[in-house]
């Protein structure tokens, strides 16, 4: 096993103020960090391939925190927040000649920040923020080790599209690879997206016509009307934040099957859990009519999870369903209360569910016992520990 490096904390030379904390975010963004925790009465953290480190050798005051937060947002933020409202902002950081903050003329950096008031350790109430770090370059969607039949389904001409997983687990990163990869290769497909908040840039200087990037509670006041604006747009493709509601559902089905390809994210385990999550959001008097509109515009659903490795980073690994004819037909011959239970049965008779890759990872050396624990299911887990195979 290969044995992780210590993570060693950022200087912060002249204490915590606006500028110094712009410079460290650019440092960890260097780092390969995902997450930045910040609460008064403790030191600051970030989230490294998956594990929590200690960032400052110096614990934050929470009047230092309150200045800092004044100093880079706005102090309306620290109000709403005081007043018992969550916040979530954007912010971004931009280079010049003088490389500002450590970022090259011409480089940038998004960051997504969310704001709450919490009671941590001795503290009966502070601000917590924990910042997600967006990269700044978007990966290649050819050299993320993408199995190749989902590969080639990736960017069909219409129908809808579900990238699942838990919070973490590279969702956008993937949505953002798929974009740009069809921005290179099919440069006649208009890509429209609708966000909240924009987290990694799509436009190109080299781009002939850029993505348009619609922004929740800046641009239009929801998903469903955001979608419902890019009908008129003549969109290729329509990028979904989240499937979150009934109005965004209801609006991606439309747009479907008039032609246009949707990509979403979804809070899912499993790719047929995917299909139930979305039913779960209609009435039950429009279920049966909205299942059999959503079976006839899906074409694959993803779940994927971010396993720690024991060289100290993460490997993605994904479960899926690509949904062609003859298993849209072999659905349809039954009850949509049964496709959770054959889409995931396909899956696992083939042996290619997360934990099957988990345990080949562990046997292979590449993940501990632990993060193999974490892959599986209650009942795999109990199957494990009986000394079969999951």
């Amino acid at each position: 096993m290969t044995e992780i490096a210590e993570f060693e904390p950022y200087a912060f030379e002249g204490g915590l103020t606006a500028s110094t904390f712009k410079d460290f975010t650019v440092w960890c963004a260097r780092q390969s960090v995902s997450d930045i925790h910040i609460q008064g009465g403790n030191s600051l953290v970030l989230s490294h391939h998956g594990r929590l480190v200690r960032a400052s050798k110096f614990v934050l005051a929470d009047d230092v925190l309150s200045k800092m937060l004044d100093d880079v947002f706005t102090p309306e933020i620290r109000a709403l927040v005081r007043g018992g409202h969550p916040v979530d902002r954007a912010l971004q950081l931009d280079g010049d000649v003088d490389k500002r903050y450590g970022l090259e003329r011409g480089e940038r950096l998004r960051l997504r920040c969310n704001f709450v008031q919490a009671t941590a350790g001795r503290m009966d109430t502070t601000t917590c923020v924990t910042i997600r770090i967006i990269p700044t370059d978007i990966p290649d969607l050819a050299l993320m080790g993408i199995e190749l039949d989902l590969f080639d389904a990736f960017l069909p001409p219409d129908g809808l599209g579900l990238i699942c997983g838990i919070t973490g687990s590279g969702k956008s990163t993937l949505l953002a690879a798929i974009y740009r990869y069809c921005q290179i290769h099919f440069p006649n497909r208009k890509v429209t997206t609708i966000e909240d908040p924009i987290e990694f840039v799509l436009g190109r200087p080299t781009d002939l016509l850029q993505p348009t990037q619609l922004q929740i509670n800046r641009d239009v006041g929801s998903y469903g009307e955001g979608i419902r604006a890019d009908l008129r747009r003549a969109p290729s493709i329509i990028g979904i934040g989240e499937m979150r509601d009934l109005e965004t559902l209801l609006a991606s089905l439309l747009a479907a099957q008039v032609g246009h390809f949707n990509i979403s994210t979804l809070h899912s385990g499993s790719p047929g859990e995917a299909i139930s999550r979305c039913l779960t959001m209609v009435p039950a008097e429009l279920r049966d009519a909205t299942a059999q509109s959503l079976l006839g515009v899906l074409r694959y659903i993803v779940v994927q999870a971010l396993l720690k490795t024991t060289d100290g980073k993460r490997q993605a690994v994904r479960e899926y369903i690509i949904l062609d004819d003859p298993l849209r037909e072999e659905l349809q011959a039954v009850h949509y209360s049964q496709w959770e239970q054959r889409i995931n049965g396909i899956i696992r008779s083939e042996n290619r569910r997360i934990a099957d890759q988990a345990w080949r990872l562990y046997l292979a050396g590449r993940v501990d016992r632990a993060e193999l624990l974490v892959a599986m299911t209650a009942f795999q887990r109990n199957q494990f520990e009986a000394g079969n195979t999951p």
